[in-house]
């Protein structure tokens, strides 16, 4: 939304030529709020991997590896996200009060962090597409939770996947990138719905606690 609003344009920090520098300085605060959003994203996405291994332990050995795919993106999304984060906060300022001849040295140095960025972004969508699979077979296999859930979980891990390989493979994908950023929605939507399915899981394993108490029963507690 904040993209959108402030005409940002993708996920990626175009820094193609000297008019994309300066769009960056001009616009950083924007950038920065993003970035920070993104990056709450991430960390907020922690729970829900954790929260869908408990929900899909019966599936065992599945479970267990879609857990692992899972954090390690988490894991490399999180520390990516923070270097966009310093990046977006420190560069755009420094690029400001540097003279001409500074500027001509940081802009290759700010395209090398940027790749950098995009490698780790890259990796941690394909794990993070590799996890979501795995969660969604578990899903399907075990029927702990909706099937139009886990159906919905193969797409998405699709996107996800699909986005890491066009952004491993910019600019060669550039005219995909933009079809990869709209199919990412996807995920967002798997993340929306695996919150409702685990606040549900939640809410039921505390009912069925609730009927099996003594005094919900009416059986009395031994003295």
């Amino acid at each position: 939304m904040v993209g959108a609003v402030h005409s940002l344009g993708g996920q990626e920090i175009p820094l193609r030529d000297p008019a994309d520098f300066l769009s960056l300085v001009q616009r950083g605060p924007s950038y920065l709020v993003r970035e920070w959003l993104f990056l709450a994203y991430a960390v907020f996405a922690v729970g829900e991997g954790v929260g869908l291994y408990y929900l899909t332990r019966p599936a065992r050995s599945i479970a267990l590896w879609a857990l692992v795919a899972f954090s390690a993106g988490i894991l490399i999304g999180i520390v990516q996200d923070a270097a966009v984060v310093a990046f977006v906060r420190q560069f755009p300022s420094d690029y400001a009060a540097a003279d001409a001849m500074t500027r001509r040295a940081l802009e290759p140095l700010a395209r090398t962090v940027v790749a950098i960025i995009d490698v780790q972004q890259a990796v941690a969508n394909v794990l993070l597409g590799v996890g979501g699979a795995l969660y969604s077979v578990a899903i399907l296999r075990t029927g702990v939770a909706s099937r139009w859930f886990g159906l919905l979980g193969v797409p998405a891990a699709v996107a996800s996947v699909f986005f890491g390989v066009v952004t491993a493979a910019a600019p060669r994908l550039s005219e995909l990138q933009a079809v990869a950023e709209y199919a990412f929605g996807l995920v967002v939507l798997w993340d929306l719905g695996a919150a409702i399915v685990m606040l549900g899981f939640r809410d039921d394993a505390r009912q069925d606690g609730h009927a099996n108490s003594p005094r919900h029963r009416g059986d009395r507690p031994a003295a």
